[in-house]
């Protein structure tokens, strides 16, 4: 019986020792509310930096008005994408918003969904010096027309002597195109995809940055 206690007691530890070391909500900051779409449903951009050195989960995302009132809350469809250390990922959710109101205040809650952990923090917010500048040196691609319609071009600033992979994802998760370049400047065809959003991930060695873009 003491036994089986101990390994109880032990396996309980570790569980609340892998919690402790899953997210450090001190490390995130929340870089900007914006960019209401009307392609189906309203949808709120909410752009995250992920300044801790852990891997956050299956993020969920809540916002919540100065009133404590929801107005954007992430659903199943989003989950495909956890958020890695150093990260900027734009997260698009549902809202109940048609236009961000001016001087919109409030409150944004983030979830790990696989350990339950969840900061909070008061929106907006002034980041620390130490996440701008990490920011500025990983902020390192961007994407043009956003919408697009026939092409979509990616310029990767920073690539050097090195490959990138880039993926395009729907907004079920599943991987659209693939490609693998060298180039600071790309162009994809649109091809068949279809109307609506999209995610590009761009991985760089052990580096992944994720931005969304429209097609019309």
């Amino acid at each position: 019986m003491k036994k089986i206690l101990l390994i109880i007691f032990t396996v309980f530890a570790f569980a609340i020792t892998i919690n402790a070391q899953t997210v450090n909500c001190g490390n995130f900051c929340i870089l900007s509310i914006n960019n209401i779409d009307t392609i189906g449903n309203n949808t709120l951009d909410v752009t995250v930096y992920n300044g801790d050195t852990n891997f956050v989960n299956y993020p969920i995302v809540l916002v919540t008005n100065s009133l404590g009132d929801t107005v954007a809350n992430i659903n199943s469809l989003f989950y495909f994408f956890g958020q890695a250390a150093g990260d900027t990922l734009t997260h698009t959710i549902p809202t109940s918003f048609d236009s961000i109101p001016a001087g919109f205040t409030g409150t944004v809650y983030i979830t790990d969904a696989t350990y339950n952990i969840t900061c909070s923090y008061s929106y907006p917010m002034t980041c620390t010096v130490g996440i701008n500048e990490a920011l500025a040196s990983k902020n390192s691609f961007s994407i043009f027309p956003n919408p697009a319609t026939t092409t979509i071009n990616i310029n990767i600033n920073e690539l050097q002597n090195t490959t990138a992979i880039v993926n395009i994802y729907d907004a079920t998760g599943k991987v659209v195109k693939t490609i693998s370049t060298t180039e600071n400047n790309l162009s994809i065809d649109r091809g068949d995809l279809q109307r609506g959003i999209y995610f590009v991930r761009v991985l760089i060695g052990d580096r992944e940055l994720t931005k969304k873009i429209i097609l019309e």
